[in-house]
């Protein structure tokens, strides 16, 4: 009896809990200019509900703050029914970033995005401007603000061998092995625009030989980079986001002994660690 009575209970708790309507944090409405933009606060910490946007109103405003380094951007949810709808970002009145484009149209969750500066200084403000389209009744959307800086690692083989044919001559500089070379330009597994952070080779020399160093060149400047802490079976180089190469380029690779016999380096690897703009894969 008191079992059937209990379930009967919470029956009717889940029922009347799914009747109440969301509560007024839940939804943002009325700030409809920058003099009453919905405050965000700092965008790490941001949690926004349902902004309504009722019929006879065309913009909806938010405030929002960033700290030295970050790198944002705001995105707004989409209904296929919200034509020409607009999203902009705005820093000391001028505007940063407009964004039209809906991401993922056919998708469950579309949505249109703007970006915000990098920012410089210790904290920046921005304002975020959502505009109606050609829609004339009550609008319903989400705006949310993310890191646009995401990163990630791969390991690249160099399908060749490299030769060296021994320092026969006793140069005490030592003997450069053959080039072998790697293209990434079309590595799908690679983020668009992805930039390298840091850098390793790693391979295999037999025999293996003392007195060996790893040296890397992107074509994308064109500099042989020449490993600073180095081994018969890896290298590390002095490559950071500063030097600002493409993880997609071309590659090669060579290395220098200085022992006479002849060696040869085989299952050589180029293991980055890259960061890449999530918004440039949109």
């Amino acid at each position: 009896m008191f079992k059937h009575f209990l379930s009967f209970a919470l029956l009717v708790l889940f029922i009347s809990t799914l009747a109440v309507p969301a509560s007024a944090a839940d939804t943002i409405t009325g700030n409809n200019s920058s003099n009453t933009a919905y405050i965000i606060g700092n965008w790490k910490y941001s949690s926004t509900g349902t902004t309504i946007l009722p019929e006879g109103e065309n913009e909806a405003y938010y405030k929002f703050t960033a700290n030295a380094g970050e790198r944002v951007y705001v995105r707004s949810s989409y209904q296929h029914q919200y034509a020409g709808m607009k999203i902009e970002v705005y820093k000391n009145s001028l505007s940063v970033n407009t964004g039209t484009n809906v991401i993922d149209p056919s998708s469950l969750t579309p949505f249109i995005y703007a970006k915000a500066d990098d920012v410089s200084s210790a904290s920046e403000t921005f304002y975020v401007k959502v505009s109606r389209g050609t829609y004339t009744g009550n609008m319903y959307f989400t705006v949310s603000i993310l890191d646009r800086i995401k990163s990630g690692s791969g390991k690249f083989n160099f399908k060749e061998t490299a030769i060296n044919n021994g320092n026969t001559s006793l140069n005490l500089d030592g003997v450069d092995s053959s080039v072998i070379t790697m293209d990434l330009t079309t590595n799908a597994t690679i983020p668009l625009h992805a930039v390298v952070k840091s850098i390793t080779t790693s391979s295999t020399q037999t025999p293996i030989q003392g007195n060996v160093t790893h040296k890397l060149i992107s074509n994308q400047n064109g500099i042989w980079n020449t490993a600073i802490v180095s081994n018969p079976t890896s290298g590390s180089y002095n490559i950071s986001l500063q030097n600002k190469l493409d993880v997609a380029s071309i590659w090669s690779f060579k290395y220098n002994a200085k022992a006479t016999a002849k060696s040869t380096m085989t299952n050589v690897n180029a293991n980055i660690n890259y960061e890449y703009d999530v918004t440039d894969q949109f």
